[in-house]
């Protein structure tokens, strides 16, 4: 799995469909057939990512949001961009 650089340029892929349905945001990819449902955090992620960012502008953004230190938050980040860029979801320059 990659390891996210701090200048790393995050954006969503612009392939999926994404709907908002109560507390949830579904995303469906029509060329892999998959569809992902996204909640809290994850969720909040995907929202900032609507507008491409560095990993640690991205870093910085949910420090402040959820009051964690930036070791563990940069952590648990490198984990799911990596699931979500696995998945096709995540765009990276």
């Amino acid at each position: 799995m990659r390891h996210f650089k701090p200048d790393d340029r995050l954006s969503r892929t612009r392939e999926m469909l994404a709907t908002e349905l109560d507390q949830e945001t579904v995303l469906m990819s029509i060329d892999a057939g998959a569809y992902y449902g996204l909640a809290g955090t994850a969720r909040s992620i995907w929202g900032k990512l609507e507008t491409p960012l560095t990993f640690s502008a991205l870093v910085h953004e949910l420090v402040e949001e959820y009051k964690i230190t930036p070791e563990a938050c940069a952590a648990d980040l490198q984990r799911f961009l990596g699931t979500l860029e696995k998945e096709g979801l995540l765009r990276v320059e």
